[in-house]
């Protein structure tokens, strides 16, 4: 085992071991404590006016934190981009890319004489006075892999010289620029990817902010074709705020510099009755020499014999349908996948009835790559492996899904979205069921204790109503986003109080009802020091990685647990030593189900971390969704999910951008879509 999980390992069995023991040790010692709640019970008021007191003092220096050296942390940024996009580039066979030469391009701004590679190219670029370079071409001309390209290559040049603008790859299909400024959307995004920016107990809050206004991170972003331009209803002065182009001329006086990639057509429409990007470099990506194809595919495939006829066309027809068809760096990848088995026949593609126009090679190329790197699997071995079948199915499923949404990225806390009703009513029902069940044993039995069972019956009922329905609704209509938490003690001692007093006064209060000021004290403190330590362990992740799919869902299911265990055993303890044993299991269980799997009130009032949405936890709602979809078919049990994914992305169908995947090309997504239909 790991240090890492080890040391989750001994917190959780800690935890554990701890709440039994101040459960018991509570329980045996009741009565004494009763007894001097009762003639001591002001005192009680008194500290808690000093704990508030105290907190107000942590809450004005909140702000001491212990890392505060930009230069440090752009070091470190520096260093988790090389590995993170070196590893990304290997899976993309970035490699391979880069030895097929396929970058014909088209310079403005540069010297065509002495750009001859990437390595030219960014001598010119790093020269230049703006840093500032525009990326185009047709659609699948390799504007993405070169962008990857060129963020490699700058951050081996920052690294080697220890200073300069650290480059940060980012894709741009999640900017709203009618709704968010540019500056303001890369502040999210890069705490999206780096979250252990966002600790607070040891980064300043602002740090991600005064690493863009000093110049530390040098943005290269991906996919300016894919923005909304669209300004229909605005008046001219909004429509003219709200343009993306408009946005990054302004952004630009605050960075040191901008890589951008935008489709050819799409970047001249847009800038042909307005400014262009100011003092930027253009690279205008042209299709491929059908000799440079020949060249590549004869240093990479096997079988060269089956490929000679593809060969013979491809040189004595640069013009034809073939040689259109395998023009850009995009469809000679799916070539080479589509044929890597040699038992393929890649002079099938000469079939001119089967494939009159490129397009159906295209076509065919991008149906084929799916069946080729997920093949069939025989009955004995499909449990355990990847069935094509299946796995086609899937692709198809969540490509419709995305199209019909029009969803850029496959993020796993927003794939509930594609389950559609059935899935927000699940939803509500499981949201709505564990805090109607909860609220109405915790009123129920204080009322049935105190004043009668006829007054517990219709309290119970009431809260359970009221608790049921205010949490059904949120929990239907929210979908969280993953939880930012993980355990640990540093500079947490405000969080720690507000959510003791919080816990404790709900806890003191039954306390109070059912044995006087003695109960308060000793139900306060029961319920009140356990979740105290545990809301003080949560604070946002201080890890320093790149955040990506399964980090995010490991650590999500790890506050489930961890707070599960605080609320069902303190709960539960109480309610075995003040009701009946039984009762204490069945509130220990409802109270963790409560605390573990809902965002309530005392993550609002004691970490503001759920943002406003209320409901089920982001985890939870992913296993809804395989739940409801995974027996139709539609998704692989809820088990498999990330595993699917992660095997989706290691064979080339799907791509990594920080904590989100994305299909390999838009023009993949399109056609898997379609064929679902």
């Amino acid at each position: 085992m790991s240090r890492r999980g080890g040391d989750s390992a001994r917190l959780a069995i800690l935890t554990l071991i701890l709440s039994l023991i101040v459960g018991i040790l509570s329980g045996l010692a009741s009565k004494p404590f009763e007894d001097w709640g009762q003639q001591h019970w002001p005192w009680t008021v008194i500290l808690l006016g000093v704990v508030a007191v105290i907190w107000l003092i942590l809450q004005a220096r909140a702000d001491r934190v212990t890392v505060d050296d930009l230069d440090a942390v752009a070091a470190q940024l520096a260093e988790l981009v090389n590995e993170d996009w070196h590893q990304e580039a290997a899976v993309r066979h970035l490699d391979l890319h880069a030895g097929l030469v396929p970058f014909r391009w088209s310079l403005t701004g540069f010297d065509e004489g002495t750009v001859v590679d990437i390595p030219t190219m960014m001598d010119a670029f790093e020269a230049s006075a703006s840093k500032r370079l525009v990326i185009t071409g047709a659609p699948g001309t390799g504007k993405t892999s070169l962008a990857v390209l060129l963020t490699l290559d700058l951050v081996k040049r920052r690294t080697e010289n220890g200073t300069g603008p650290v480059p940060v790859k980012l894709s741009l299909a999640n900017w709203m620029p009618c709704e968010q400024g540019l500056l303001k959307w890369l502040e999210e995004e890069l705490g999206t990817q780096f979250l252990f920016l966002r600790n607070k107990g040891k980064y300043p809050p602002d740090t991600i902010e005064r690493l863009l206004t000093t110049r530390k991170i040098l943005p290269v972003l991906d996919g300016l074709d894919e923005l909304s331009w669209d300004a229909a209803g605005r008046s001219d002065s909004e429509a003219i705020r709200t343009n993306p182009i408009e946005q990054i001329n302004h952004a630009l006086v605050r960075l040191p510099g901008l890589i951008i990639t935008c489709r050819a057509g799409h970047f001249q429409d847009a800038t042909r009755d307005r400014a262009p990007i100011r003092d930027a470099k253009q690279v205008e990506l042209r299709d491929l020499d059908p000799r440079k194809v020949v060249d590549y595919l004869t240093g990479v495939m096997d079988g060269l014999a089956r490929w000679e006829p593809v060969f013979e066309v491809l040189r004595d027809e640069p013009d034809g349908r073939l040689a259109d068809a395998l023009s850009t760096p995009l469809m000679v990848a799916l070539a080479r996948e589509v044929y890597k088995d040699p038992r393929t026949r890649p002079t099938e593609l000469l079939d001119t009835s089967s494939f009159p126009e490129a397009e159906d090679i295209r076509g065919h190329l991008l149906r084929r790559l799916v069946p080729a790197v997920f093949p069939e699997l025989p009955a004995q071995d499909r449990r355990d492996g990847w069935h094509g079948a299946d796995v086609g199915r899937w692709l198809r499923f969540l490509a419709a899904g995305m199209n019909a949404r029009e969803l850029p990225n496959i993020a796993w806390w927003t794939l509930p979205q594609l389950a559609g009703r059935r899935q927000r009513v699940l939803a509500g029902l499981v949201g709505g069921s564990i805090s109607a069940v909860t609220a109405g044993l915790a009123f129920g039995t204080v009322g049935w204790l105190k004043w009668g069972s006829v007054t517990g019956l219709l309290l119970g009922v009431v809260a359970a109503a009221i608790g049921g329905a205010g949490m059904a609704v949120p929990a239907a209509r929210n979908l969280p986003i993953p939880s930012e938490l993980q355990f640990g003690w540093q500079d947490k001692w405000q969080t720690m109080i507000l959510g003791s007093m919080f816990t404790a006064l709900a806890g003191g209060t039954s306390g109070f009802l059912l044995g006087g000021a003695g109960g308060a004290i000793l139900v306060g403190s029961v319920v009140g020091i356990p979740l105290g330590v545990a809301y003080s362990g949560a604070q946002p992740d201080a890890t320093v990685r790149i955040g990506s799919p399964r980090i995010l869902l490991r650590r999500d299911r790890r506050v489930v647990v961890f707070f599960g265990l605080a609320y069902g055993l303190t709960s539960g303890g109480v309610a075995w030593f003040l009701v009946h044993p039984l009762f204490g299991v069945i509130f220990g269980v409802c109270s963790a189900l409560c605390g573990g799997l809902l965002y309530g009130l005392p993550w609002v009032l004691a970490l503001r971390s759920a943002k406003g949405k209320a409901g089920v936890v982001a985890s939870v709602h992913l296993f809804l969704f395989t739940i409801v979809l995974w027996p139709r078919g539609k998704t692989p049990p809820p088990w498999k999910l990330m595993d699917f994914l992660d095997e989706a992305h290691r064979r080339g169908v799907l791509r990594r951008v920080g904590p989100v995947y994305q299909f390999q090309h838009v023009y993949l997504q399109g056609e898997l879509g379609r064929s679902d239909t």
